[in-house]
Formats: structure tokens, sequence, C-alpha cells
């Protein structure tokens, strides 16, 4: 029985490879659609026989591959499943490295140049003259400005009744030697006029000023002041002022000496007062 079996698979082969007809696809050519996926076909089963690669598109091809398949193997076709895709890798975090600030350097800003005013009125009473003067003081770092008047108003000295009226006003640039928190050395320098009932003149003028702080608000000042031709002034005073906030309260004593150097009628004459004074002003 085993014997006629194997006669009948063997002659069945026969005429299953005599009937087969000639393959179509050409070395180095691509085969057409049918052909492409029976090679697909081939690749996806690389466990299964042989003879189950060379697929015949007859349907007696097809029937006998089958029946020699059932016949003679004996272990069942196995199809291999396509392998799972590996595992990708994690995507990598891309590390943004931030670039370091740029550190630029710029010049040091300059302090604002700060500006003070000064101004006031003073009242005087030197001897039997009475005085009242007003002055205008503006600087700022160092360099400035100061204007002053004095008024005088004296009896005569003729013997007739009335009075006699002198007035004095100088014009100075300053400059600050010293300029602290604390203290304040000025030099100044400008010109100087005197009027008086018959003489009007003009002149070079200086001066030498200090304010210092003493005390808490109370400052101590000092000033003096020269006229040296075509007439002679020689005026200064010391005092004390104190800061209430913007406003100062003053008070010291005044020297003042005049001498006209014969500029009348060829006769010198002078004068020297001296005396208390008080006064208020402003400064900020």
């Amino acid at each position: 029985m085993s014997s006629i079996r194997n006669l009948l698979c063997a002659a069945l082969a026969t005429a299953v490879l005599f009937s087969a007809p000639s393959a179509e696809a050409r070395f180095g050519k691509r085969s057409s659609s049918s052909d492409s996926s029976e090679k697909k076909s081939h690749d996806d089963n690389d466990d299964a026989p042989r003879r189950s690669r060379h697929r015949k598109s007859s349907g007696w091809a097809f029937l006998a591959d089958v029946v020699l398949t059932l016949l003679v193997e004996t272990r069942p076709v196995v199809y291999a499943s396509t392998p799972p895709p590996p595992p990708q890798p994690p995507p990598q975090q891309q590390v943004q490295v931030e670039a370091p600030p740029v550190v630029t350097r710029s010049r040091p800003a300059r302090p604002e140049p700060t500006t003070s005013v000064r101004l006031g009125v003073d009242g005087a009473a030197m001897n039997t003259v009475g005085g009242l003067s007003a002055f205008l003081g503006v600087e700022g770092v160092r360099a400035g400005f100061d204007a002053r008047a004095i008024g005088l108003l004296m009896p005569t000295d003729d013997g007739t009744q009335g009075t006699d009226n002198i007035t004095l006003m100088n014009l100075h640039l300053t400059y600050a030697l010293v300029a602290t928190e604390r203290a304040r050395l000025r030099i100044e320098g400008g010109i100087s006029t005197a009027h008086a009932p018959d003489m009007t003149a003009l002149g070079p003028s200086i001066a030498l000023s200090l304010d210092a702080g003493l005390v808490g608000n109370l400052d101590l000042e000092l000033r003096a002041q020269a006229t040296p031709y075509p007439y002679r002034q020689l005026d200064a005073q010391a005092g004390l002022a104190l800061h209430l906030n913007a406003l100062v309260l003053r008070g010291g004593w005044r020297g003042l000496y005049l001498n006209d150097m014969g500029w009348v009628d060829d006769v010198v004459h002078e004068d020297a007062f001296g005396g208390p004074f008080v006064g208020l002003g402003f400064a900020f």
C-alpha cells in the first residue's frame, strides 16, 4: 500500500513538472506585480519547505504542490510571523546651554552738580551809623558768584541839620578752595562801587569768606572784603548762623573802614564804624 502511494505521487509530480509554463522574469529586470507579490511572500516565509518557494502560476501546479505536501511531509507547514520591530531608543533630550551673559563695563555716572543759593538781609547799628545790607550768593560744586550792597545812614559832620547817605556795592566771582559737607573756604574777586554825597567811584575788589559747621545746625561765618584803589574800603564781619531748614537766622559783629584818598578836594576824609548786626535769610 505504501509503494502504490509512492508511485502515484511520483507520476503526479512528473506530470506537474512537464505541464508548467516557462517563467517570465529575467535576470536583472524587475518582475511584474504578481511576481513581486510572490517574491514578498517568499521573503516572509523563510522556514517553509524549499519546494513551496517556487510556486507555479497554473492551477494544476498549485494543486499538485498541495497534494505532495500532504502526502510526503509529516510536519505541518509553519509560516513565520513578521518579527516585531526592535525597540526604539528613547529620544534624547536636547539640553540647551545658555550663553553666559555679556558683561559690559560702563563708566560710572558723574554726580550731577549741585547748586546752592544763599540770600538775606542784615541790619547793623555801628556807633551813630545805621546800616541795612542785602546779599545774594549762588554757587555750584566750587564756583559761583556773590553780590552785596549796604546802605549807611549817618548824621552830618559839619554841624548842619540833616543826614548823609553812603551806598557801597560789590559783585564777585567766587571759588571754593575747600568744599566739604561741613566747611567751605572761598576766595572772591570782582568790582566794588562807592556812592557818597560828592563822590562816585569804581574800583577792584577782593574778599575771603568761610562757612564752617560747629554743632548741629549752628555755623560760623567769617568774611573780609577790601578795595585798594581809587578809594580804600575794608569791610569785615564775624557771626553765627542758625539753620532752621531753609530759614537762616544770623547775628554777629561788623566793622567798616572808608578812606576817599583826597578824591573830592585833595583832602583825605576817612571814617570807621563798628557794631553788632542781626539778620535773616534763606539757604537752599
